[in-house]
């Protein structure tokens, strides 16, 4: 069972490696233990039995935590902060043109999101990023 277990572990550590989404480390951990129980001398049942219960908690319980502990700080940039924003429209929106909007001292090509005409100087607020543009609708002051 010891070339078993080692071929899992082998196996399971390149696919983690390549592929870094923390699914196959698991089965790693479970053949590390199911290899040092082997060593050990225990029966084949128990190893396998131990392989088993050792990836699916580590799957089930240690996984969540890890990715959450591996994610880090999200930085956020202007693509996400300026939804819901309101901004100045310095360039008219048509249905067939694109304009522009001021929003948060930034300069963005935008669209209306009903195909109707926003024209310079009124407000828009911001309801999407489409691409490089931004998706308002008219303000009614």
């Amino acid at each position: 069972m010891i070339p078993i277990w080692l071929g899992i572990i082998i196996i399971a550590i390149i696919i983690e490696v390549v592929t870094i989404d923390l699914v196959s480390i698991w089965f790693a951990t479970g053949a590390i233990i199911a290899l040092i129980t082997c060593l050990l001398g225990i029966s084949q049942t128990i190893q396998i039995a131990l392989f088993i219960i050792i990836t699916i908690v580590c799957a089930i319980i240690v996984r969540p935590l890890a990715k959450k502990y591996m994610r880090g700080n999200i930085e956020r940039t202007n693509y996400d902060r300026v939804i819901g924003k309101h901004g100045l429209i310095t360039k008219t929106i048509t249905a067939d043109n694109k304009g522009e909007v001021k929003v948060m001292s930034t300069l963005w090509l935008a669209s209306s999101i009903d195909n109707t005409t926003i024209n310079e100087g009124e407000y828009c607020e911001i309801l999407a990023v489409e691409g490089a543009h931004l998706v308002v609708k008219k303000i009614e002051r």
